[in-house]
């Protein structure tokens, strides 16, 4: 074995995942246009929402029923939006764990997806510093969280999954020459040590396409980059949770024996050739 790349769920090469922020009325057009679509987004909720007189806030059994619903995913956003790098640690440690286990009552299940409210982790102040932060959120056991500031066209997958950096903002001039770009990536062009899968990340707040007077924007994304047979549609959580679950398959010396400990199936390419391992599985490479 020379080259061994993760393939998302059916052994697909491209996922495509959303992020908006807020929980605000807007996201219910966002949601009604991504259903048509067959996409897949995280909404990231302030929670303080659910109890202050806010119209323009989305209230549970709203989010229930058309964002969790439909298959949507939602993370912590804040009880009241507070930025890690600029509030005293004890306060954004309550404000995350406020919003997390307002969230677990609300809609029951676990609540492990994040996006780092205002300036997130891209301003440090005082003491704060990301390290410290990071580790925060691990003990609120928050599995990932998602900053800004960064966007690009490399299409990689995370390293770092307190710093998972999206593809671009809506609002990023050169957003559809990138869609464009990944969506014709073929995987049979690809040389054996450029395979690694590729991730699109698409982040904003819906109250700009009211803003902007742009909702068709959305449309135009969506019509480009859906409906595609390599391309895994997913939630942020879903997409962390099957790629640890790659990185847990464990490998012998030689790398020709592979066992997955974990409950999923796993799909990846190992030297241009596709293989899948079911559940305590156990594959042997010739």
């Amino acid at each position: 074995m020379r080259y061994k790349f993760l393939r998302f769920p059916g052994g697909k090469l491209k996922a495509v995942t959303l992020s908006y922020d807020d929980g605000i009325q807007a996201d219910l057009r966002l949601v009604d246009v991504i259903n048509r679509y067959g996409m897949k987004c995280t909404f990231n909720i302030n929670t303080n929402g659910f109890s202050e007189n806010k119209p323009n806030k989305l209230k549970p059994d709203v989010i229930k029923e058309r964002i969790l619903g439909t298959g949507h995913e939602v993370a912590v956003h804040g009880e009241r939006h507070i930025a890690p790098g600029v509030a005293e640690p004890s306060v954004f440690i309550a404000d995350v764990l406020n919003c997390r286990m307002t969230m677990e009552k609300e809609f029951g299940g676990i609540i492990r997806g994040m996006a780092y409210p205002d300036s997130g982790i891209t301003r440090m102040h005082g003491n704060n510093n990301y390290n410290d932060t990071r580790t925060y959120l691990r003990g609120l056991g928050i599995a990932y969280s998602r900053t800004l500031g960064g966007d690009n066209n490399t299409f990689h997958l995370p390293t770092d999954w307190y710093a998972w950096m999206p593809t671009a903002h809506h609002v990023n001039p050169n957003l559809m020459d990138w869609a464009e770009s990944f969506v014709s990536i073929k995987e049979e062009a690809l040389y054996s040590a450029a395979r690694f899968p590729r991730l699109f990340y698409l982040w904003g707040h819906s109250f700009e396409f009211d803003r902007n007077d742009n909702w068709e924007l959305l449309d135009e994304f969506c019509a480009l980059i859906s409906g595609k047979e390599d391309t895994w549609y997913a939630t942020n959580i879903e997409i962390y949770d099957y790629v640890e679950a790659y990185r847990s398959l464990i490998t012998s010396a030689d790398g020709n024996r592979i066992y997955n400990p974990t409950l999923k199936e796993i799909w990846m390419d190992i030297d241009t050739r596709p293989y899948s391992i079911k559940p305590g599985e156990t594959l042997e490479l010739s």
